[in-house]
């Protein structure tokens, strides 16, 4: 499936009057939105795209204007990053998490039930080991944990249960296990959630959203933004927590004599709910149906 990316006409415009600087790309993939960007604010914004992926590094770098820098690197590293680069000052950071359509259209990076393919669902394969190697011995009870809290799937102990007696090695191994305790009829979202909370848990997704976060909103000059598209409620929660927290929401119980959640009033959140697709992007792009658009204003 072509790449098209999620809410381009919204987050061009919500990029479009910020001051000039710098521009990351945190989840930069194929460069669609970073490419939306440049069209519009190359007189303003210096445009740099971060990737922990270096297979689609290589393939974005193919057709992109001169001017992009590209880094290989997690996101969580991006603090770091600006420093060492000295990429400053900071005008806008877009984190469009989750997948990218190469990662489910190629079959040999394991992350889609629909062909055959090694198991494996790590966005770096130059680092760590694949799902298949992670679950080899896993016991039941962990693995009910993993599907569960990243997928909220009901037929988790089932799912666990096959999963410790045959010890999948491949995509449709997993797949036909998934089927067999579902059945048929809910199979396709069932196995797209048990697939979704193990690329969760092998990629440690959610930890390193919080670390991202917490570091990218202080570094934004003012007036500034910070746009994430979240496609699992789990994300969106980091995100909303984020946000309010950064915009002076207080997260501490009533018995505490001070603050201790870190509360600190440096954002001006400009989306009240989420953002979601119209029914004509979903129509358009399928894979957008779950995408949740959140932003904020540095103060």
């Amino acid at each position: 499936m072509k790449h098209i990316p999620v809410f381009k006409d919204e987050i061009v415009t919500l990029f479009r009057d910020v001051p000039e600087g710098f521009f990351i790309d945190a989840t930069f993939g194929l460069g669609g939105h970073s490419k939306a960007i440049f069209e519009t604010c190359k007189q303003k914004l210096q445009i740099i795209g971060i990737d922990c992926d270096q297979e689609i590094i290589m393939e974005a770098q193919r057709d992109l204007p001169f001017q992009f820098k590209i880094y290989h690197s997690n996101f969580e590293q991006l603090i770091n990053l600006i420093k060492k680069e000295k990429i400053e000052p900071i005008s806008g950071i877009l984190f469009d998490l989750g997948l990218n359509s190469l990662h489910l259209d190629n079959s040999e990076r394991g992350f889609s039930f629909q062909n055959r393919g090694p198991l494996d669902m790590r966005f770096d394969r130059a680092l760590g080991i694949s799902l298949a190697d992670q679950i080899a011995d896993m016991d039941e009870k962990s693995i009910v944990k993993i599907i569960m809290k990243y997928g909220q799937e009901r037929k988790a102990r089932a799912i666990a249960r096959e999963i410790v007696k045959s010890r999948p090695q491949d995509t449709i191994s997993l797949a036909d296990i998934v089927r067999k305790a579902v059945g048929p009829r809910w199979f396709v979202k069932s196995a797209a959630r048990v697939f979704q909370a193990f690329r969760i848990f092998l990629n440690n997704e959610m930890e390193i959203l919080k670390t991202a976060l917490n570091g990218a909103i202080p570094v934004l000059q003012s007036g500034g933004r910070i746009a994430v598209v979240s496609y699992h409620s789990l994300e969106d929660g980091i995100v909303k927590r984020a946000f309010l927290l950064n915009s002076g929401k207080c997260f501490c119980g009533p018995n505490e004599p001070s603050c201790r959640c870190g509360s600190r009033k440096i954002l001006q959140v400009l989306t009240k709910k989420p953002i979601q697709p119209g029914e004509e992007e979903i129509a358009m792009n399928p894979r957008s149906r779950s995408a949740k658009l959140r932003y904020a204003q540095r103060l």
